[in-house]
């Protein structure tokens, strides 16, 4: 460009760059900067945003209303109703008593009833204390939810972070093969070597690039998971900085055990639920014993609206028996009996689903930590043999092939230590849910 162009342009270059600056400080741009993310923002972010939590809280707010219901009953009803009514009892009728023959009856009458029972064989008071349990039970299911969405974040945040990693370890893998594709084609070049070394390095090139793409991916993948668990638009770009640690855990087993059957959420809950079929029964055999009710009415009607004259009123005590039901009331008690039954049996599956889930991850936790240490080492010795065999095979005395295999060694060494820390992690954080340790929702 010559500088008359340039003169000719530079208000339209002016203009456009003031643009972009106003553009980048309304935040319009359409290169979003990537997010930076720590764990306890995740967590956070996941205990704050995602649906799982605040179902659970919309299940608690529910089983309020369900006990605020049930807790009804122990009271009266009051009922109010008015009629307003017109009716012609014919002409021979009105002759007959002396009324115009077209004459309507207007009537206009209002009642008013207290309805409380007194006595309902314990049923109202059994279901009264299943809506409590149910309460409680709820109240577990929020620390039950937020167990999970703790661990969630937390595995798909080391997911994501691994997968980093792992993109890392294939630019390393490919950057490491071009080098000595690099040192393959000179020495070719000098007649040192034959051309079958160049064209093996160059497939293991390529197949290190396809590993490379197929990391990329996991890792737009990982990051995608991570939004949606989070509470994130998909697309967004995230960063997280730091790597993987690692710090020895130091409790025992039978700890751990005895921890998970005293904070787990499931166990409160099922035993919750083996109470709550217990009064089931209860209730069911109620429907062998009377109802006795107290009733209330009065009433006032005449023939002007609204019908506030004639008061009346009527009280009466009600006791109703239902003395043969067909086996109906048997089959219910019957259907509570085994339904307590199985709430049993389902509370001792759960305790003993608790003790296994906690002995598995806990088993799980320390082979990832042995395999920390032995893939530790191994990368070290994979580093020293790749070396070696590179010097080797430049000084003619190795293998094109004992370059290779050390090379895929070296990577497969790096993979194994990447993939033992990440395990290591998260069973760190599953056994945490294991245990139910409680989480902090100000975190």
């Amino acid at each position: 460009m010559n500088l008359q162009s340039w003169k000719g342009k530079r208000p339209l270059v002016l203009v456009l760059s003031v643009w972009i600056a106003i553009m980048n400080l309304a935040g319009v741009t359409g290169f979003a900067a990537a997010k930076d993310l720590t764990l306890e923002e995740a967590v956070r972010l996941a205990l704050a945003n995602n649906p799982s939590g605040k179902i659970a809280v919309h299940e608690f707010e529910a089983a309020k209303g369900a006990l605020t219901s049930a807790r009804s009953y122990r009271w009266g009803t009051i009922s109010v109703s008015h009629k307003d009514s017109w009716a012609w009892n014919g002409e021979a009728y009105n002759k007959r008593y002396g009324y115009d023959p077209n004459y309507v009856l207007d009537s206009f009458t209002n009642s008013a009833t207290l309805n409380w029972t007194l006595w309902s064989g314990n049923k109202v008071e059994s279901q009264v204390s299943q809506a409590k349990l149910a309460l409680d039970s709820s109240q577990w299911g929020i620390a039950k939810a937020r167990q999970q969405l703790k661990y969630d974040a937390t595995d798909a945040y080391f997911k994501f972070m691994a997968a980093r990693d792992n993109v890392k370890l294939s630019q390393e893998s490919v950057e490491r093969l071009e080098r000595y594709l690099q040192d393959v084609k000179l020495q070719f070049d000098v007649g040192v070597v034959a051309k079958v070394d160049v064209l093996r390095s160059e497939v293991e090139l390529a197949k290190a690039k396809q590993t490379l793409i197929e990391a990329q991916n996991s890792y737009d993948v990982t990051m995608a998971s991570l939004n949606n668990v989070i509470g994130y638009p998909l697309t967004t770009e995230l960063n997280i900085k730091g790597d993987m640690g690692y710090t020895r855990y130091e409790k025992e087993l039978a700890f751990c055990i005895d921890t998970a059957l005293r904070q787990r959420p499931e166990i409160s809950q099922y035993t919750d639920a083996a109470k709550i079929a217990q009064e089931a029964i209860t209730v069911a055999k109620a429907g062998y014993l009377p109802t006795v009710s107290a009733v209330y009415q009065a009433g006032w009607g005449d023939s002007t609206f609204p019908g506030g004259n004639n008061y009346n009123w009527t009280a009466y005590l009600l006791t109703s028996w239902n003395v043969f039901d067909s086996g109906l009331t048997a089959g219910k008690v019957k259907q509570a009996v085994e339904g307590y039954k199985t709430a049993q049996e389902q509370l001792k599956q759960t305790v003993d689903s608790v003790q296994l889930d906690v002995r598995q991850t806990y088993l799980s936790l320390k082979s990832a930590e042995q395999s920390i240490a032995t893939s530790s080492s191994a990368v070290g010795l994979a580093e020293e043999d790749y070396k070696i065999k590179v010097i080797r095979y430049q000084a003619g005395v190795g293998t094109n092939l004992d370059v290779l295999d050390a090379q895929v060694a070296l990577t497969t060494a790096k993979n194994n230590y990447l993939k033992a820390m990440y395990e290591y992690n998260n069973y760190r954080a599953k056994l945490d849910k294991a245990m139910g340790a409680p989480v902090k929702t100000d975190i």
